[in-house]
C-alpha cells in the first residue's frame, strides 16, 4: 500500500487537502496530513514527521546522514508521479 505524507503550507492548504484526498483514494493510497494547525510552523513539521516514523519503528543513523540546507525542486528530488 502506498502512502503520499503532506506537510507545512501544503498541508494547511484546505483545497490543495481535499484536492489530493480525491487522488490517493482513486489510487488506493493512503493519505497522511497533520492536524492543520501545526501545518504552519516547520519545527513543528520535522518533529511531527519524526514521531510518525518512530511510531513505525523507523530511525535513522544520524551519523550517517547527507544534511542539505538547500533541496533542490526539480529533476530527481523525488518528484511524485502518478
Amino acid at each position: 500500500n502506498r502512502h503520499l505524507v503532506v506537510a507545512g503550507g501544503v498541508a494547511a492548504n484546505q483545497v490543495l487537502r481535499h484536492r489530493l484526498e480525491e487522488l490517493v483514494t482513486t489510487k488506493g493510497w493512503t493519505l497522511t496530513v497533520p492536524p492543520a494547525r501545526l501545518c504552519t510552523d516547520n519545527g513543528v513539521m520535522v518533529a511531527w514527521a519524526a514521531i510518525e516514523r518512530l511510531k513505525q519503528g523507523i530511525a535513522d543513523d544520524p551519523t550517517d546522514m547527507e544534511v542539505r540546507p538547500r533541496w533542490p525542486l526539480g529533476g530527481s528530488s523525488g518528484v511524485l508521479r502518478v
